[in-house]
């Protein structure tokens, strides 16, 4: 494998220009009960961490090597300060980042029980107003690969207007990604962004939703059959399936200690999209994908474990013919 990032070309500004929702996730710890109306209640710590599919998918794909822009929406105010600061320290170009006092940047309120069942409280702040002329098509012709992290969570951008900005990024020329989310009505978004896609990385809890099949295999063909080039079906412990239509592997997962999977499908994506970026094989593709979630899951935190690319190749050639077990 070939792990240095290619050099844009002089037309192209990124590798990746990722485009999704910015959340800021403030984790309290432990939290088991509810206080009664007018009462207090105590826990030992809090942790905030800045996230969201885009922001968890920029950074992985950043720290992996490549070169990335995040296109998104965040609130003027100290929140998104944090999160612009903490993408920049990444290396993550910020300046196709919308600030707006409208609205609050969006924020999560994250309650950890002794048990790790999380609840949480969600306000979508800004991301409920980040709309098409919010986005700079400038960046998307500029890059790479374009990318939409975690669609169905932007409203006024789901839809028609994410099939716009996939038809558009095709008419320049950069390859079209696109991750899902789970909830309802999440097939009627999807499906029309299928012929525009060269790569869709859904989850089989997703895809469940969106085709109305429980098989990853059906899943696949589903896909494959509306348009989509490159498809895989992130199926969580039990690994992947992925096809292009030429060739299909089906991986396991690398046999590593689970500290926290928030943020694994995230960095698979990351991972695949470095592949793709590269011009390697799909089954090079899949199993770098795979090693890098698999660093994700080794620590608690949706990017704090992801390294250079260097390391997770040097990972997988530690492992057992380099291959998932």
């Amino acid at each position: 494998m070939n792990i240095e990032p290619q050099a844009p070309t002089p037309a192209l500004a990124f590798d990746l220009a990722c485009l999704g929702i910015l959340v800021l996730d403030v984790f309290g710890k432990p939290i088991d009960a509810f206080p009664e109306k007018g009462t207090s209640a105590y826990f030992d710590t809090l942790e905030i961490h800045p996230g969201g599919c885009a922001y968890n998918t920029g950074v992985d794909a950043a720290r992996l090597g490549m070169n990335v822009a995040v296109l998104g929406k965040l609130g003027a105010d100290n929140f998104g300060d944090i999160m612009a600061e903490a993408l920049q320290r990444e290396r993550v170009d910020t300046r196709a980042i919308v600030r707006s006092a409208e609205a609050q940047t969006a924020f999560s309120f994250i309650m950890v029980p002794k048990d790790g069942q999380r609840r949480l409280y969600h306000t979508m702040g800004v991301n409920r107003t980040y709309g098409p002329a919010d986005v700079p098509r400038e960046v998307i012709a500029r890059a790479r690969i374009f990318h939409v992290a975690g669609a169905g969570l932007l409203p006024m951008l789901d839809g028609a207007a994410t099939v716009d900005l996939l038809r558009f990024a095709r008419g320049q020329g950069v390859i079209t990604s696109l991750d899902p989310v789970v909830r309802p009505g999440i097939a009627e978004l999807i499906l029309p962004c299928l012929p525009y896609l060269d790569v869709f990385l859904p989850n089989s809890d997703e895809s469940a939703l969106i085709t109305g099949l429980t098989e990853p295999a059906d899943q696949l063909q589903f896909y494959r059959h509306r348009g989509a080039r490159i498809v895989g079906i992130k199926q969580g412990p039990l690994g992947c399936l992925v096809s292009d239509g030429q060739s299909t592997c089906r991986l396991g997962v690398y046999d590593v200690p689970v500290e926290d999977t928030c943020g694994a499908g995230d960095a698979f994506v990351a991972g695949f999209l470095y592949g793709v970026a590269q011009g390697w094989a799909l089954d090079c593709c899949a199993r770098f994908a795979t090693a890098t979630a698999a660093f994700c899951v080794q620590a608690i935190g949706t990017t704090t474990a992801i390294p250079p690319a260097v390391q997770v190749v040097e990972f997988m050639t530690r492992m057992e013919e380099g291959s998932p077990q």
